[in-house]
């Protein structure tokens, strides 16, 4: 059971199994009925369903189904005091069909059933979708619809040069007409807020290099930086704010893997959304199936209800961060730039934001690298068909790294040749530890990567190690030729 804004309820809760028995349990023990007494401070219904239906009945039921259990429902409580609860409760039994209910000083006022399917239902074929070409608009006629709405979501696979190449054309076209504009990036969690500011916002004394050291990118996000480069230089040309919305990832690591956030310190849980639906139409099951090819790629090995509760904390604290900011500068707009499972209008930030501001908002999806989905409508407001040629790869050493720490100092150690690169050609060895890459100091893998950021295939670089001969540590530099790996073959 829980609050209604500004008042005090009675707090009453249950979770029924397929039995229809009711019983209680502890947050997070939503997901596994039990017969447990709960205390009034421990269960939340706002961390499972959101905050309460806006309603001016003094009590409120509502049978909803448990996104941590799909096979129990949760039956929600919402009381203004204990007098119309006594009022009601001995009546709930007469309504047993409906899901939903209203009552005010003891009277039944409204009374809903949830739409269900029932039977078993297969799909033998599914026929194609079409459209009128009509409506079909150009670039500007739908970056005039777009310049309308506070908040602009740009969905993205993350690879994929094209959309990056859509999301700066949009911040391009969006700022030349309204120049009061942020940018809000899944890429960057708010831990890294002061890199932003300092290399965005401020005085051009900090560089590249540095900036992404601070910013602990190729640890929070580690995909290809130059997907985003252009990006943050037209902001930083231009003093954009660029506003990190993400969560810290050892917090989203930590409730996938344990399946819940009691195992949060007390201010790391005081800092969490407080208000986190989970039971959006669709939302559990189509995180379900994104847990399953998860766990079979090898990407954690969570339990469902932990990456469901992630994921739902992943979205309310991008929904909070763009709130606050916009909250903060109403005359501003933003554009976001996030996952197209993020970007959703359905389930994904935006019904989140609505929930806390009153915005005009629009989700925009690239369909040239996102294959034809078949709810389109429902997940976005606009469609480009945008192509894009692919960012080229980053050219390789040809070495194994292994990382290393002595004496509170990090390095990196060749632990072995690739027989495809020209390492072993230039005399690098194992157990070499690389020192410098073209005068950079490397110490770990950040520092490589931003030290290989502008290589080209058929480069020579200069590799700077310290190498171990008859118990002597002796400097050494080789001439190193990148190449590229070659791709796999599958065999038919």
């Amino acid at each position: 059971a829980r609050d209604q804004p500004g008042q005090r309820s009675e707090h009453l809760a249950a979770v029924a199994d397929p039995e229809r028995e009711a019983v209680l349990a502890p947050e997070p023990g939503l997901e596994y009925p039990a017969r447990t007494r709960i205390e009034e401070d421990r269960l939340c219904p706002a961390l499972l369903f959101g905050p309460p239906p806006l309603s001016k009945a003094r009590l409120i039921v509502d049978v909803r189904q448990n996104p941590l259990s799909p096979q129990c429902v949760a039956v929600l409580v919402t009381s203004h005091d204990r007098q119309n609860t006594k009022a009601v409760i001995g009546k709930l039994s007469h309504y047993g069909k409906y899901s939903y209910l209203e009552f005010s000083n003891g009277r039944n006022t409204e009374k809903r059933i949830h739409p269900v399917q029932s039977g078993l239902r297969f799909v033998l074929e599914e026929l194609p979708k079409g459209g009128a070409t009509s409506p079909l608009a150009s670039f500007s006629q739908i970056v005039d619809q777009l310049a309308g709405a506070q908040v602009v979501y740009v969905g993205e696979t993350h690879t994929s040069f094209a959309d990056h190449l859509l999301q700066l054309r949009i911040i391009e076209a969006l700022y030349k007409k309204n120049p009061l504009l942020a940018i809000g990036m899944e890429m960057f969690p708010a831990g890294s807020q002061p890199a932003l500011d300092r290399y965005i916002l401020g005085d051009g004394q900090m560089d590249e290099g540095s900036f992404l050291k601070e910013s602990d990118y190729y640890n929070v996000w580690r995909y290809d930086y130059r997907f985003f480069r252009d990006i943050l230089n037209f902001a930083k040309a231009r003093k954009i704010p660029v506003v990190g919305l993400n969560l810290d990832r050892q917090i989203v690591s930590e409730v996938f893997r344990s399946g819940g956030t009691d195992g949060l310190s007390p201010e790391v849980q005081a800092s969490l959304p407080k208000d986190r639906d989970l039971a959006m139409d669709g939302y559990a099951e189509r995180l379900s199936q994104m847990h399953d090819i998860h766990v079979q790629g090898n990407h954690g090995s969570g339990r469902s209800s932990g990456f469901l509760q992630a994921q739902a904390l992943w979205d309310e604290s991008m929904a909070k961060n763009i709130t606050d900011f916009l909250t903060g500068r109403p005359d501003h707009h933003m554009v976001v730039l996030a996952g197209t499972q993020h970007t959703r209008k359905d389930s994904g930030i935006p019904p989140r934001v609505a929930r806390q501001l009153p915005v005009r908002q629009a989700s925009v999806l690239n369909l040239y690298n996102n294959s034809n989905p078949d709810d389109l409508g429902r997940i976005a407001d606009y469609f480009f068909l945008a192509a894009g040629q692919d960012l080229e790869e980053i050219p390789k050493i040809g070495v194994v790294l292994d990382a290393g720490n002595s004496d509170g100092k990090s390095f990196l150690k060749i632990s072995e040749i690739s027989p495809h690169g020209k390492a072993a050609v230039a005399g690098l060895a194992t157990g070499d530890i690389i020192q410098k890459i073209n005068g950079m100091e490397v110490r770990d893998m950040a520092d490589l990567r931003i030290a290989m950021l502008d290589t080209k295939k058929g480069e020579h670089i200069a590799v700077k190690i310290v190498r171990k001969i008859n118990d002597e540590h002796r400097d050494m530099e080789f001439q190193v030729e990148l190449t590229m790996p070659p791709i796999a073959r599958t065999e038919p």
